[in-house]
C-alpha cells in the first residue's frame, strides 16, 4: 500500500502509555553526530511496486486466500482487495481516534492477521486496536455484501501491534505488544466457538516494543523485550525465565527482532530499530550472556517494523525494514524521505550492507 502523504497532522497527541518509551529515551544520534552509513546498493531482488489503493490511511495489511479460489489476496483496513486486479470488497466498520483538526490521528486497526478461527475453511481476520486495548475477529461470511460479524477475543490493554508468533508448534498464536506486560494468545480450539488461552509471561520486559527468536539455539521460540529476553521453558505450561541481560538504546524498541547467528561465531544475534528515533543496530551476542549493542544505520529514522526473511533465496536470510510514515508527529527526522530497504551481513568484511528497494517516494513500511 502507498500513503498519499497529504492531510494534516499526524500522531502528536500520542505522548503517553507506550510512546511515552520513546519519548523519554536518548537518541542513538546527536545534532553534531554524523550517521552510520552502510555500504548501500540497489536491491539485487527485481520488485515491482503496484498503488493499490493510495488514499489508504490504513497501517495493517495481510495477504491471504480470502475467497478460496488459490489466489492470494490483500486484506487492509476495512477493505479486502481481490486478486489479480486488486478489486476492493468493504467487509467491515473501522473506526477513527484521535483525529481533529490538528491531528490526523489512528485507525481503530493495528494488526490484520489472517486464520480460520471458526474453522468453517474461510480466512478470518484477527485485529487489535490500541485505544480500547482489545484482541478482536472479524468473521468470513463467504461470498455476500455483508459485513463480516465482529468477535471479541480479550482486553489485554494498548498493543501496539499484534502478530503471529511459533511460539508453541502447531498451535495458532499471536503476540501483541502490550505496553506494561508480555501475554500472548493460543487459539487451542478452532469452532464455532472457539477457544482462546491467555498465557501471561510476567511483567519485565514491557514497554515500547516486542519480537521473538531463538536467543539461545534450543529450538525454542523465546520473546524479546526492550530490556532482556524471556527464555522459553515450556510455553504451554506458562514456564519461562527472564534474562535481562541487555537493554536496547534507546528504549523505543521496533516492532519485531530478527534473531539469526549473523556473524557465523555458533550464536544468534539480535537485530532491533528504534521506533521514534533514528537508528537500526544489532546486538552480538557473546558469551556468558554478554551482548555487544552496534549501529548497522543511523540516517533514518522510526525502524518500526522488521522482519527476517530469504528474499534472495540464498539460504541466509536478511533483514526486511523500513521508515514508518510518521508514527508521532514529533518523532524526530519525521520528514525525511521514506524508504524500504534490506540489510545482509558479510561476514567476510565484517559489515552490514543496505539494499534498497524503494527510496524517496511514497513508500513506506507501518505496522506489519
Amino acid at each position: 500500500m502507498e500513503h498519499s502523504g497529504g492531510g494534516i497532522g499526524r500522531r502528536s497527541f500520542l505522548k503517553g502509555s507506550l510512546g511515552a518509551a520513546a519519548t523519554c529515551a536518548m537518541a542513538p544520534l546527536l545534532a553534531d553526530e554524523a550517521p552510520v552509513v552502510p555500504t548501500s546498493a540497489a536491491s539485487r531482488v527485481n520488485f515491482r511496486k503496484v498503488a493499490i489503493n493510495p488514499e489508504s490511511d490504513f497501517e495493517a495489511i495481510a495477504s491471504a486466500d480470502i475467497n478460496g479460489n488459490g489466489i492470494l489476496d490483500i486484506v487492509c483496513g476495512d477493505t479486502w482487495y481481490e486478486a489479480p486486479h486488486w478489486t476492493p470488497h468493504r467487509f467491515r466498520e473501522i473506526g477513527v481516534w484521535g483525529r481533529d483538526a490538528n491531528n490526523s490521528g489512528y485507525r481503530a486497526d493495528f494488526a490484520d492477521l489472517p486464520v480460520d478461527v471458526n474453522g468453517d475453511g474461510r480466512i478470518d481476520i484477527v485485529s487489535s486496536d490500541y485505544a480500547s486495548g482489545e484482541i478482536y475477529w472479524h468473521e468470513n461470511v463467504g461470498n455476500t455484501n455483508d459485513l463480516w460479524p465482529r468477535h471479541s477475543i480479550a482486553r489485554p490493554g494498548s498493543a501496539e501491534t499484534t502478530w503471529f508468533a511459533p511460539i508453541v508448534k502447531g498451535s495458532v498464536c499471536i503476540l501483541p505488544n502490550v505496553g506494561n506486560r508480555v501475554v500472548w494468545y493460543e487459539l487451542r480450539k478452532a469452532g464455532p466457538s472457539p477457544v482462546w488461552i491467555e498465557h501471561v509471561v510476567g511483567n519485565q520486559g514491557g514497554g515500547h516494543g516486542i519480537g521473538f527468536g531463538d536467543v539461545n539455539g534450543d529450538g525454542k521460540t523465546d520473546i524479546i523485550t526492550p530490556t532482556g529476553w524471556w527464555e522459553q521453558i515450556d510455553a504451554r505450561a506458562d514456564k519461562w525465565t527472564w534474562r535481562p541481560e541487555f537493554t536496547c538504546n534507546p528504549g523505543d524498541l521496533g516492532i519485531g527482532t530478527p534473531t539469526f547467528d549473523f556473524d557465523g561465531d555458533g550464536r544468534n544475534d539480535i537485530v532491533f530499530g528504534s521506533g521514534h528515533h533514528y537508528g537500526l543496530f544489532w546486538l552480538q551476542q557473546g558469551e556468558g550472556g554478554k551482548w555487544t549493542q552496534s549501529p548497522i544505520d543511523t540516517s533514518w529514522s522510526q525502524v518500526h517494523t522488521l522482519i527476517l526473511a530469504d528474499i534472495e533465496k540464498s539460504g541466509h536470510p536478511v533483514v526486511v525494514t523500513g521508515k514508518r510514515y510518521k508514527a508521532h508527529d514529533h518523532d524526530i527526522g519525521v520528514a525525511d524521505p521514506l524508504g524500504i530497504y534490506y540489510y545482509s551481513y558479510d561476514r567476510t568484511r565484517k559489515a552490514w550492507n543496505r539494499f534498497v528497494i524503494d527510496q524517496g517516494t511514497h513508500a513506506g513500511v507501518a505496522l506489519q
